[in-house]
C-alpha cells in the first residue's frame, strides 16, 4: 500500500440524513483523527487516497461534530464490501481548489468567452459540481446535453438542478 499520512479503520454504516430520510453509506472519521485536520478552516476538507487499496477522492462531510466519507455503490462493489464491514482508509489532504474539468467541457468553455468568464467566477466547489454533471454522462449525446445545461446554469437561466429559473 502507498504511503499516506492519515489512516484509520472504520465500519461501513448507513447514515440517515434529512427530514425525508436519505440513507447514505459512509465511513466515519475517528474523532481523534479529526482533531489533527484543518476542519475549522475547511469544514468540507477535500482528501484523496485509498480505501481498501482502491483510489478515492472526496470531501469529508460534517454532521453534528463528526465527519464522514460517502461511499458510492460503485466503490462498495469495487471493495466487495457492505454495511457492517471494516475498511482501511488512507489519505492525504488534497488541493482544496483543484477541479477536474472533463475535456469536452473544457473545450466548450474555451470556445465561448462569456461562459468561460462565468465559469471562472464560480467557486471551486460549484465548478466541481458542474464538472461532475458532465463527467458522469455515459454517452457523448448526454455529455453535450449536460454541457448545455451547465451553460444555462452559468447564465442564470437554469437552477443547479437544471430546471428553468422563474
Amino acid at each position: 500500500m502507498s504511503y499516506f499520512p492519515y489512516r484509520f479503520e472504520g465500519e461501513i454504516v448507513h447514515h440517515d440524513v434529512g427530514s425525508e430520510t436519505y440513507a447514505y453509506t459512509v465511513v466515519f472519521l475517528p474523532g481523534e483523527l479529526a482533531q489533527k485536520l484543518p476542519l475549522k478552516a475547511y469544514p468540507r476538507l477535500r482528501v484523496s487516497g485509498e480505501i481498501g487499496e482502491h483510489p478515492f477522492e472526496a470531501a469529508l462531510t460534517p454532521v453534528r461534530g463528526s465527519w464522514y466519507i460517502l461511499l458510492s455503490r460503485k466503490m462498495l462493489r469495487t471493495l466487495g464490501s457492505g454495511v457492517g464491514d471494516i475498511v482501511e482508509v488512507c489519505f492525504d489532504i488534497a488541493d482544496q481548489d483543484a477541479v477536474n474539468v472533463p475535456k469536452a467541457l473544457r473545450e466548450a468553455l474555451s470556445a465561448n468567452g462569456k461562459m468561460d468568464r462565468l465559469w471562472k467566477a464560480q467557486t471551486a466547489g460549484k465548478q466541481r459540481g458542474l464538472a461532475y454533471r458532465v463527467a458522469s454522462a455515459k454517452t457523448p449525446a448526454t455529455q453535450n446535453k449536460r454541457i448545455t445545461e451547465v451553460f444555462g446554469i452559468l447564465s442564470g437561466k437554469l437552477d443547479m438542478r437544471g430546471k428553468p429559473v422563474d
